[in-house]
């Protein structure tokens, strides 16, 4: 597990990983042009989706960033239920694999004081279901990555095995934490605020130097891969995608039919 990072971990023995090492996040030694090569992308088209965020969220107001005052705390359980509840509410469609996945999905909190967040799901195959390792302090960004942790199960319960590139498995993760504010704001919660104000903090830094360092990287083919280049493109995509598409359209991200590619001329 890793800082903020919130990505599945392929088995490195996993077949998926064998056949395109870029979409195993553990192994540094692919490139830059693995990486394009996985999601049938180019620098050009990169560029182009980084020039996208740099006009359409740069700008956006900052919001005031200081302590979460009025944000009623809620302990693991409740913010478990709340999550679900926000999925079960953008996907109402599904709520049963919704429900399922979070009732045979193990859950455990890793406590490790004065230590950075760390969260990971582990992906144990089509035919069992995944492992969420999170800490949980009770903290409004913490709610966030237990609903971006579940976003991850949900896609890989949903997809049945289908190979999800990195991208769009960040996708996923990125729309279940879309969910929760969405939710919040719907039921007007009282931590709606506090997670809003949260997940723009999140966004300055996946739209900041996140993409500065991907935009940097474009130049580079040999450049060692590192995970981080999905999350500015997959958070885009998740924010457009929740503005633009039907949740029919929705569901088959998460079921592993749908390409970077796919969703950018759709979006276009």
């Amino acid at each position: 597990m890793g800082g903020c990072d919130h990505a599945v971990h392929v088995p490195t023995s996993s077949p998926a990983a064998m056949r395109d090492p870029a979409a195993d996040p553990q192994r540094q030694q692919h490139s830059l042009a693995d990486w394009l090569a996985l999601h049938e992308l180019d620098p050009a088209t990169c560029r182009h989706v980084l020039d996208a965020i740099g006009h359409d969220f740069a700008s956006a107001p900052a919001g005031h960033e200081g302590a979460q005052s009025g944000y009623q705390a809620l302990d693991l359980e409740v913010a478990w239920l709340r999550t679900v509840e926000a999925m079960r509410d953008f996907l109402p469609e599904r709520h049963g694999i919704i429900e399922d996945t979070f009732a045979k999905t193990e859950k455990i909190v890793v406590d490790l004081p004065g230590r950075s967040r760390k969260a990971v799901t582990l992906d144990n195959g089509p035919d069992a279901y995944p492992m969420i390792l999170l800490s949980y302090r009770q903290e409004p960004a913490e709610h966030l990555i237990m609903a971006h942790e579940f976003g991850h199960a949900l896609q890989l319960r949903a997809s049945q095995g289908r190979l999800v590139p990195p991208i769009m498995r960040e996708v996923c993760a990125f729309l279940g934490e879309s969910a929760l504010v969405s939710h919040a704001r719907q039921r007007n919660h009282p931590q709606h605020a506090c997670l809003a104000r949260a997940w723009r903090k999140d966004s300055r830094r996946y739209f900041g130097v996140q993409s500065d360092r991907l935009r940097a990287a474009l130049a580079t083919p040999a450049a060692p891969y590192t995970y981080s280049w999905n999350y500015p493109v997959a958070r885009y995509l998740a924010i457009r995608i929740s503005e633009r598409c039907s949740r029919d359209r929705i569901w088959s991200i998460f079921a592993g039919r749908t390409s970077v590619q796919d969703a950018l001329q759709e979006l276009a």
